[in-house]
């Protein structure tokens, strides 16, 4: 970031030009940071060109950057001027990077909309190749959808945004404690996806059946639904860490059905250690 606000102090940028970013997701935080910070406020646009920044990191205006101890830890809510995608150019993206892009659109489905969740079990081929009309119609309705409860809750203020973070609370301990070299972001939310609905099913909110066809559908799509080998403590550690703590108790963002979702603060801490050591055994 220090290099970029040096060269835009050299070029002696003004309020009213523009900053445009284009990439994926870590081009579009970075973009968005300096956008809000130089000047106290450029205007700034965003062109994603990676599955995982079309389907959820452009939409929402949050803008971070990492820390060592923590993803997001620095940075602030900026809403871009608008948003262009166009899914040709995700042609050069491997399999990998568009499977942990889908990720995102999959949990848009689970927590919020569960005919989305029909339409990935429907089109996995389709959706995995990037066949143009499906993988539109699937990118405008995972964008849709989190541009709705957005224009709800720009904040995180009224409960309704914190629904976003289903399967984040592990998935972001999982990225850091890994030094965010060995899981991508959407394949940390993948696992904390089947955390939050193995510690769920164990609660009563729904039944196995919802966590097996999650699972089946993460698998569909060749996304990670464990975290062998990964140290319990330092997923623990990470999650201390977590932006969703309030007044010391974790927020759990959770299923109570296919396409309706919960926060919940009464997840035993046994329970959460349990599942935690479940998923990297």
């Amino acid at each position: 970031a220090q290099a970029i606000y040096s060269w835009l102090a050299n070029l002696k940028a003004e309020r009213g030009h523009t900053i445009i970013s284009v990439g994926g997701g870590v081009a579009g935080d970075l973009g968005g940071f300096i956008a809000a910070t130089y000047l106290r406020g450029m205007a700034w646009v965003q062109v994603p060109t990676s599955m995982a920044a079309m389907v959820d990191a452009s939409i929402g205006g949050k803008v971070a950057v990492n820390l060592p101890q923590a993803k997001n830890l620095v940075g602030a809510f900026y809403q871009p001027k608008g948003v262009f995608a166009d899914v040709q150019s995700l042609s050069t993206l491997g399999k990998r990077e568009l499977s942990e892009g889908w990720a995102e659109a999959i949990k848009h489905g689970f927590i919020l909309d569960a005919s989305l969740v029909d339409v990935f079990e429907e089109h996995a081929e389709a959706l995995m190749d990037v066949e143009p009309e499906i993988s539109t119609e699937v990118i405008r309705r995972s964008m849709a959808i989190k541009a709705n409860v957005v224009s709800q809750d720009e904040r995180e203020t009224l409960g309704i945004r914190i629904m976003l973070n289903y399967g984040h609370t592990i998935g972001h301990a999982l990225e850091s404690s890994t030094e965010y070299g060995q899981f991508f972001h959407g394949e940390g939310v993948s696992v904390g996806m089947m955390g939050a609905a193995s510690m769920a099913q164990e609660m009563g909110l729904h039944s196995q059946d919802i966590v097996d066809r999650q699972r089946r559908l993460l698998d569909r799509f060749n996304l990670p639904t464990s975290a062998k080998g990964v140290n319990v403590d330092d997923i623990l550690k990470g999650m201390s860490l977590d932006k969703k703590v309030q007044d010391g108790s974790k927020r759990w963002v959770m299923l109570e059905e296919v396409g309706r979702s919960v926060v919940r603060t009464d997840v035993p801490e046994e329970l959460v250690q349990k599942t935690v050591r479940e998923l990297v055994s």
